[in-house]
């Protein structure tokens, strides 16, 4: 690692499908920087799909915080939402990192939790992709919550979330005060068309949102008929 890190100036680390756990994650840190290396600054670190748990989570961010990451994927990994407040608890105080990615990462209501807390405090994240976390409504009311207040956050991605109507209720009512956000990937969660209504009628009064993402969430022609309405009024969504 040391080799490769004084030698190779890279902008963006690719360290996806590695086999990467916790002792990989902790001579990373170990080896970027030191005193005796000199290296590109780094951009991106991307480590999808290892095995890095909450305890490696520990190094991946001492790592983001020193090198002043922009993005990083650590997608699914099982850091859990023990891993997940390790994230939030170094993302508190960073000022660099505007693009996140946590898909996959066994995160429940505990770690939207987290995710909330901080999205109360940092105004640098741009980007947050959270798919497939058992987060259901209520995780969903707490994020919402946050992103009532947050001024920095343009992209959430929140696809197979087990949303349901409710979830749906409170994403509307952030769309109604929320200003920043221009994409939304609320994909396969059965919102149903009632769902579909309050998400309409909430984008009939927002002018920011340019792309939308409904696809498998349980509309029937019903739900074609809210989107209609919502396309006739808002001239703003692009997709």
């Amino acid at each position: 690692a040391s080799h490769v890190l004084s030698c190779c100036p890279v902008s963006q680390l690719e360290m996806s499908w590695c086999s990467i756990g916790n002792k990989e994650a902790e001579l990373l840190v170990k080896y970027y920087p030191n005193k005796n290396t000199t290296v590109q600054p780094l951009d991106e670190l991307h480590l999808f799909d290892n095995d890095i748990t909450s305890e490696g989570m520990e190094h991946v961010m001492k790592l983001t915080n020193s090198a002043k990451l922009r993005a990083l994927v650590v997608s699914c990994n099982p850091i859990s939402d023990d891993g997940m407040a390790v994230i939030s608890e170094a993302l508190k105080h960073n000022n660099s990192l505007t693009t996140l990615w946590v898909e996959r990462c066994k995160l429940s209501m505990k770690g939207a939790v987290y995710i909330s807390q901080l999205l109360n405090v940092n105004h640098t994240l741009q980007v947050l992709d959270m798919s497939y976390s058992s987060i259901s409504d209520d995780g969903m009311a707490v994020i919402s919550e946050a992103l009532k207040h947050n001024t920095s956050l343009a992209e959430l991605w929140v696809e197979g979330c087990g949303l349901s109507v409710k979830g749906a209720e409170y994403i509307s009512q952030l769309l109604k005060v929320n200003h920043t956000l221009q994409v939304l990937n609320m994909s396969n969660n059965l919102i149903s068309d009632d769902g579909m209504a309050a998400i309409s009628e909430a984008l009939m009064h927002n002018t920011s949102l340019t792309m939308l993402r409904v696809e498998e969430c349980g509309l029937s022609v019903k739900g074609a008929v809210y989107i209609s309405q919502l396309l006739n009024v808002n001239h703003t969504l692009q997709v």
